[in-house]
């Protein structure tokens, strides 16, 4: 299993919450941040994929790898075409 991380912004409240669920339930704050995605996830209706479609409004253009290989695309022909003698 490769490791994956995440750096979260928390404000005061968020901390403090945090911290008391860590104290009250000995738990990591990794777990807890890992159970209250599973906990999320569960919450959403069956037609939905997942965590990906919870949060892909917020992807902008790399959320949709069909934008992205037409702007890759575009910027190859774009190369191509100014190496091309004219």
């Amino acid at each position: 299993m490769s490791a994956r991380f995440l750096t979260l912004r928390l404000t005061d409240t968020e901390a403090e919450l945090l911290a008391r669920l860590g104290a009250s339930t000995g738990l990591t704050k990794t777990e807890i941040v890992k159970r209250a995605l599973h906990g999320l996830a569960k919450t959403m209706p069956a037609g939905e994929g997942g965590l990906f479609e919870l949060g892909a409004a917020r992807f902008g253009r790399h959320g949709d790898d069909t934008r992205q290989a037409a702007d890759i695309k575009r910027v190859v022909r774009a190369r191509l075409d100014a190496k091309r003698p004219g």
